[in-house]
């Protein structure tokens, strides 16, 4: 037992009522039932000389403002310092609106709901901290290769095209190959009490969680899997999920149970051989605001939008948003890196949804033997891709309210978290 170790978890139910339209296409669809409860988790871990905390929120995704309110009120309820309370969202496509991304859907929002969630973000953080009691931890990686895929195809004409907007116009166009990457390792930290029982088990993979797209709220696969945790070693442990770069990724599997189980079994084989870390766990955690400018929408023609092979609708809806870019008097937008760190292990948060490349690239330049990448963290800027992916065009490569970051911005940011961690390894923040 490493006895300068304390943790606790909470999780606080934050489902809508049903009716509550859902997120995660372009347009609109009305809750007809609930497959899992959406919850907002919270894991808070205290050493002698810090106490940090990650919220996991099961959502499509959530501006800044609600997370920074929520952190307000918790930090006023449990002392925990506003800095070291980090966030990020799930990206359940089976969860409600908390923003109107593209086109007139303000409407769907259900804005009693979404006042009343930095309330529910601070309830979980404040449960956790009374739950708090001695633990040791313990870390594991696995591995899960036969859910992903790179889901942008390359052609010999230089354009990337995502995989369900095939046969739409490239037929004639010879396929190069997948376009990218994917990352198949399961990143795991399990924290156990005095008696050897989980508290909490923290798992990080990279993969949209956009399997679900029913009409009942769904947290998708990573319900899947707290379901399975919780199956094999008991109440009250609570798994948090940590979202990978995965804005380029998407699952190969027929169904988001068949998801979550391959991964829930590769999971749990890893934490049966689990062996508690001895040394002291060192913490910390740290946030810095950066301004992030725009894509030129001069350089977006009309051509990119056809040539991304959506359907007439949602080009109209395509060549509106990026109008209401054009039209907007400021071209950036101000955000907030998250870094923490827990033992030998680092983390930082982007604000969106991130191309693999770019978390790949944050692991092999971290100074920390373990480093997990978590997107959809803090804030939310839409995709964020890479110089190959912004000239070979897309859907993710297009201009919107869902797609806003340039690609000197995103380099800009994946910097930032690289020099962020090497402080938290170098000085005791």
């Amino acid at each position: 037992m490493n006895k300068k170790l304390m943790v606790g978890a909470a999780e606080v139910n934050i489902t809508p009522a049903i009716g509550t339209h859902l997120s995660g296409s372009l347009s609109p669809r009305s809750s007809t039932g609930i497959q899992d409860h959406l919850t907002a988790k919270a894991l808070v871990l205290k050493s002698e000389e810090q106490t940090i905390c990650y919220v996991i929120l099961d959502l499509c995704l959530l501006p800044r403002e609600y997370g920074d309110k929520g952190i307000a009120i918790a930090a006023v309820k449990t002392g925990i310092a506003p800095d070291n309370i980090v966030w990020a969202t799930n990206h359940t496509h089976t969860g409600p609106y908390t923003s109107s991304l593209l086109g007139d859907n303000e409407p769907s929002i259900n804005h009693e709901w979404l006042d009343s969630l930095p309330y529910k973000f601070a309830e979980a953080v404040e449960k956790a901290l009374l739950n708090i009691r001695p633990a040791s931890m313990s870390r594991a990686r696995g591995y899960c290769f036969d859910v992903t895929h790179n889901r942008r195809i390359k052609f010999k004409d230089g354009r990337e095209i995502n995989r369900w907007l095939l046969d739409r116009g490239e037929e004639e166009v010879q396929s190069l190959g997948s376009a990218g990457p994917i990352d198949p390792e399961i990143g795991i930290l399990c924290f156990d009490d005095e008696q050897g029982n989980p508290i909490a088990v923290w798992w990080s993979f990279a993969l949209h969680t956009n399997r679900n797209f029913g009409s009942s709220f769904s947290a998708d696969y990573p319900a899947v899997v707290a379901s399975r945790i919780m199956e094999r070693f008991g109440r009250p442990t609570i798994s948090f999920f940590a979202p990978g770069t995965c804005g380029d990724l998407n699952p190969l599997c027929s169904s988001y149970r068949e998801v979550g189980d391959k991964l829930a079994n590769e999971i749990i084989y890893r934490l049966d051989n689990r062996k508690p870390i001895s040394e002291p766990i060192r913490l910390g955690a740290m946030k810095t605001e950066m301004i992030v400018p725009w894509r030129n929408p001069d350089e977006v023609s009309e051509d990119r939008i056809a040539t991304s092979q959506w359907d007439p609708g949602s080009q109209k809806k395509f060549r509106e948003d990026l109008e209401y870019m054009k039209n907007q008097p400021e071209q950036f937008d101000k955000t907030v890196l998250q870094a923490w760190r827990i033992g030998d292990v680092g983390f930082v948060s982007l604000p969106g949804e991130a191309f693999v490349e770019l978390g790949l690239r944050i692991k092999e330049k971290s100074p920390f033997p373990w480093t997990y990448p978590v997107e959809l963290g803090g804030d939310y800027l839409g995709y964020l891709v890479t110089e190959q992916a912004w000239l070979a065009g897309g859907y993710e490569s297009l201009i919107a309210r869902l797609a806003r970051p340039s690609v000197d911005g995103v380099n800009a940011m994946v910097d930032k978290t690289i020099e962020m961690l090497e402080k938290l390894w170098t000085e005791n923040i």
